[in-house]
């Protein structure tokens, strides 16, 4: 599905949610770039947690478990970066963890995962691989074999999880102020900017 279409089929969501009792105005990109990212962000550590909730669960085959647990990394580290052709907000530790340094360990093991173990093959005790030579006891037997074998962090310890859980919450506390920042000041530029006449073209109840 093109980029378009799925923008339609936002668009059409959240008409139907909305546009029985509200008036709904489509607001600029340039405007609202922070006010997204920081929804956003909160959004994936809300799935996140959930990924950490099925993880406590016994039972899981590996598989499940590994995508879960490399879910986690991924959606973490995500809030730290941007990838976009236009800056938007993103979080920066050295802010955070300032005045609540008890987290910083957890994070920083997090985005080490995340930069040496899910996005790029680097050196960490989350990965070990090694090659080895076959050679047959036999003098008759088999030809001489090269083979690899390797270890792959599936899941987490449970207190990891406590622990990455304690971090997520916190997170989330911080950037609940963010988004009802960001989103006064998306208000009161969009106020500020467009006459209610230009305001009104926005109207996207009926768009199609």
């Amino acid at each position: 599905m093109t980029r378009d279409k799925r923008l339609k089929e936002l668009i059409l969501n959240v008409q139907e949610e909305y546009s029985e009792k509200y008036f709904m105005y489509a607001i600029p990109g340039f405007l609202s770039r922070n006010f997204i990212a920081y929804c956003a962000m909160k959004q994936d550590l809300d799935i996140l947690l959930q990924y950490i909730e099925e993880l406590t669960f016994k039972g899981h085959s590996t598989i499940l478990k590994s995508s879960l647990t490399y879910g986690i990394i991924t959606l973490y580290g995500k809030c730290y970066t941007d990838a976009s052709h236009y800056k938007s907000a993103k979080l920066e530790a050295k802010d955070l963890f300032k005045e609540q340094p008890k987290h910083l360990k957890t994070h920083n093991e997090l985005m080490k995962m995340r930069h040496h173990f899910i996005a790029h093959r680097g050196d960490t005790e989350n990965e070990i691989a090694i090659s080895f030579m076959l050679m047959d006891k036999n003098p008759e037997g088999e030809q001489n074999q090269i083979r690899f074998k390797r270890y792959k962090q599936a899941t987490f310890p449970v207190q990891t999880l406590l622990e990455i859980k304690e971090l997520v919450l916190f997170i989330i506390e911080c950037l609940i102020p963010k988004i009802q920042k960001s989103g006064d000041r998306l208000h009161k530029a969009l106020l500020d900017i467009f006459t209610p006449e230009q305001i009104n073209l926005m109207l996207i109840n009926n768009a199609k």
